[in-house]
């Protein structure tokens, strides 16, 4: 969760001779549970309490802090504008609300940027609250915006700035420079914790050279690498004031060899300091496989593996540069030496449920454990274009479901229980209540309707689905 971004931002627009604050909403860690929107209400069924190993998420949260404490925190300062982050479609909306009431709390200019505008500029543009969008790198445009506020230099000037003008709208070309352009290190002030140790992220490259069917980081980053050396001096300032775990954001790690055996010498040398890495965003099989015993010795705490399908001809059909062979490798070479997740799409156009099923179950055979991320349509990207963006782009949000008919819903929603039992056999089989869960999760399965656990330690009837899914060989 830490803004990495932002922080970026922050660096470029204080290098540039400007006074910046960075609020951090999700810092507090605060969850309250709301009511759900009405537009949600189909998922009650299937996000319901549960005490189970297979259960879901439970309600509609909130996560961080309120509307109301952001905009106290601007009315109280002295700002001369006010940027707001929108790195995802499905939440703009949210964005645009609170853009709504910094405007009715204070009289200065409201810029809002990140992704979600990337998708979605010209549309977003007609309808939003804010004065200025900026399409492209933050860290670029913002000090400009700034110095054009000023009366520095014109908007024009601005790269990827979109702003109202006579009746119209001007839409500034962007500019997606990595945010390294200077050899910015951004100053940390709050670091998270990650299984209790201190952690803090940091980005090696920009872009990816794969050119995946449901993916947007192609369409506007262009594949560029940091400076060996800015690298290390960035990971010895976060050792310098107390980071433990590094987490790497690239969205293509350890795709160039000889760079990467550049790039594993610092993470070795490092390691043997105190920093342990992991690579949450997501690793390419076929990128490691060849450093995949050096990884280890590097200090990975943890591989998340992206494979999306098993399915061969899935597979190639989207683009994806590797299967599940080269994962097989990986983890024979590794020996359990660090632990592996590797990720799924369920629900992707040509893939079978029962097939995604099978995967996790010979995943779990070889003792990792299979992560599902629900298929969520992205504004933008062809494929989910022509599957049909929804008007609300709420619903747009893996959770939600969205994109499948009632009874295909249930069925993924299924598939992920049972992602979730199976992680948790791994760890549990010895525990003495593992029988009855075992028992409860395979009655589910035999009649095809889920039992959930209440927190009185009765178990009671869930949702339906209609999927066979063979499980046989599981106990």
């Amino acid at each position: 969760m830490e803004p990495l971004g932002l922080l970026y931002i922050k660096e470029a627009l204080e290098k540039a001779g400007h006074d910046v604050s960075l609020y951090d909403a999700t810092f507090s860690g605060k969850i309250k549970r709301v009511a759900t929107p009405p537009e949600f209400a189909y998922l009650d069924k299937f996000y319901e309490e549960d005490c189970s190993p297979f259960s879901l998420h439970s309600g509609y949260k909130r996560l961080g802090d309120s509307f109301f404490k952001i905009v106290d925190f601007i009315k109280e300062s002295n700002f001369d504008f006010v940027a707001l982050s929108s790195l995802f479609s499905p939440y703009h909306p949210d964005v645009e609300l609170l853009a709504a009431e910094i405007k009715k709390s204070v009289d200065i200019p409201v810029v809002i940027g990140g992704t979600a505008v990337n998708a979605q500029k010209k549309k977003i543009a007609e309808i939003t609250n804010a004065d200025y969008l900026n399409c492209g790198n933050g860290a670029v445009t913002l000090p400009l915006l700034a110095d054009a506020i000023e009366g520095k230099i014109s908007f024009e000037e601005v790269p990827g700035l979109i702003y109202r003008k006579e009746g119209g709208i001007i839409f500034n070309e962007p500019s997606f420079e990595p945010a390294w352009c200077e050899d910015l290190i951004p100053k940390r002030e709050n670091l998270r914790y990650f299984r209790k140790k201190r952690i803090a992220k940091i980005i090696f490259s920009a872009g990816c050279r794969n050119r995946c069917a449901f993916c947007s980081i192609h369409r506007d980053n262009r594949l560029a690498f940091r400076e060996i050396s800015h690298i290390k001096k960035e990971l010895e300032y976060l050792l310098s004031i107390g980071a433990e775990v590094v987490d790497i954001e690239d969205d293509d790690i350890f795709s160039n060899g000889e760079y990467t055996t550049q790039l594993l010498d610092i993470l070795e040398e490092m390691h043997a300091k105190g920093l342990t890495f992991t690579a949450m965003n997501g690793l390419t099989a076929r990128n490691i496989l060849p450093f995949s015993e050096r990884l280890v010795t590097a200090g990975f705490i943890k591989l998340d593996l992206s494979l999306v399908s098993a399915e061969k001809n899935v597979a190639r059909g989207l683009h994806r540069p590797h299967g599940i062979a080269e994962i097989e490798e990986i983890i024979r070479r590794t020996e359990g030496k660090n632990e592996i997740e590797v990720f799924l799409i369920p629900g992707l156009p040509g893939t079978e449920l029962a097939d995604t099923c099978e995967t996790l179950l010979h995943l779990n055979k070889l003792g990792v454990k299979g992560g599902l991320s629900p298929l969520y349509l992205v504004p933008g990207v062809p494929m989910f274009e022509e599957m049909g963006i929804p008007e609300n782009v709420r619903l747009c949000r893996g959770s939600a479901l969205y994109p499948f008919d009632d009874e295909k819903r249930a069925n993924v929603a299924s598939l992920m229980k049972i992602s979730r039992f199976l992680n948790y056999s791994l760890e549990h089989k010895n525990d003495e209540t593992y029988s009855e869960f075992l028992h409860y999760f395979n009655e589910s399965l035999r009649r095809r309707r889920w039992f959930k656990l209440g927190k009185d330690g009765i178990w009671r009837d869930s949702f339906e689905f209609s999927e066979k899914f063979d499980l046989k060989e599981f106990s």
